[in-house]
């Protein structure tokens, strides 16, 4: 029996691939909570708008994105040519929009009953052991319809142009995708609040209150900890610090060699080095007498939602509902 096992990316692919003999391993890799993820026609057609804004966002070479995602959906394509499909997948946000994709992409691309299968775990799997590796795959249950119907209104849900649709989802039961609600959640949190702040933001602007004489990667490590379930990778997050620091009227100063880049060894030393502090702007913000919103021009998605200022839907967290456009 041959498995072919599909799982978030390179580094749990290939702990999985070294701990299963015999397995095919196929690493998702699109990082899905960042730009635009639009109702599109076809699988196609939305693995070129998102390596386009991959690669224009600093994240690689457009070429080795291209070859990286085209080379994920080929894998899609003879996944039937496989005893067993075992979708592998995490409890954080990364992962869960990662599953809800693939689960999508099967409801459309049926197979032989019980020979889709999936392992959900609350640990990371690159904190495993590979003899809890071994014990887990022993656990794939077939993946159900209604783990399927359920996929397929949450993937549609992320993809609307307003996040009504997935908002709404917090009123159904979830409990078919156990860790899916989180993940609505902590996505609806990187909406704007109504300090004009997403939550990661929020997050990164307190710990430089809290805590003085902070490097950017002590800052990364720090503010991560705040998580419920860690899913932001170290590129997304020096987007967020750059956001703040690059700003025409900014809340962080101090952050050296911004942009972060990967190219640039020295810079990028520099950049992790620095000791980034709050603005008089970051202060008052961070206090709730500021609106980040009327000091910068917001141009950001969440999903299929294209936030601007001039059409931002907000989140309050806590009240848990949407604020529409004013």
């Amino acid at each position: 029996m041959i498995d072919l096992i599909i799982t978030n990316g390179d580094s749990a692919g290939e702990l999985l691939r070294r701990t299963l003999a015999g397995a095919e391993v196929l690493p998702w890799r699109d990082v899905l909570y960042e730009g635009p993820v639009p109702l599109t026609d076809s699988l196609e057609e939305l693995t070129a708008i998102r390596v386009s804004y991959l690669a224009g966002s600093g994240a690689g070479d457009e070429s080795a994105i291209e070859f990286e995602l085209t080379s994920r959906d080929r894998g899609l394509g003879i996944s039937a040519d496989f005893d067993r499909v075992v979708l592998w997948f995490e409890h954080d946000l990364y992962d869960q929009l990662q599953l809800i994709q693939a689960l999508d992409w099967f409801a459309d691309h049926p197979r032989e009953p019980e020979t889709l299968l999936l392992v959900q775990t609350d640990d990371y799997i690159g904190h495993q052991e590979s003899e809890t590796i071994a014990e887990q795959i022993t656990q794939a249950r077939p993946v159900t319809q209604s783990q399927l119907d359920l996929a397929v209104r949450a993937w549609a849900a992320f993809r609307q142009p307003t996040p009504e649709a997935w908002a709404h989802l917090l009123k159904e039961d979830l409990s078919a995708l156990p860790f899916l609600r989180g993940a609505v959640v902590r996505m609806l949190e990187e909406l704007p609040g109504p300090d004009g702040l997403s939550r990661t933001e929020r997050q990164l602007l307190a710990c430089l209150e809290a805590k003085t004489a902070l490097s950017s990667v002590a800052l990364f490590g720090t503010a991560q900890k705040m998580e419920e379930a860690e899913f932001m990778g170290d590129w997304s997050f020096w987007r967020f610090l750059d956001g703040l620091a690059l700003a025409p009227k900014p809340l962080v100063a101090g952050l050296e060699c911004a942009p972060f880049q990967f190219e640039d060894k020295a810079r990028m030393e520099a950049y992790v080095k620095s000791q980034p502090a709050l603005t008089v702007l970051g202060k008052d913000v961070i206090a709730g007498r500021a609106d980040w919103a009327q000091h910068h021009a917001i141009d950001r998605w969440i999903g299929g939602t294209h936030l601007t200022n001039a059409r931002l839907w907000r989140w309050d967290s806590e009240t848990q509902h949407l604020i529409a456009p004013a």
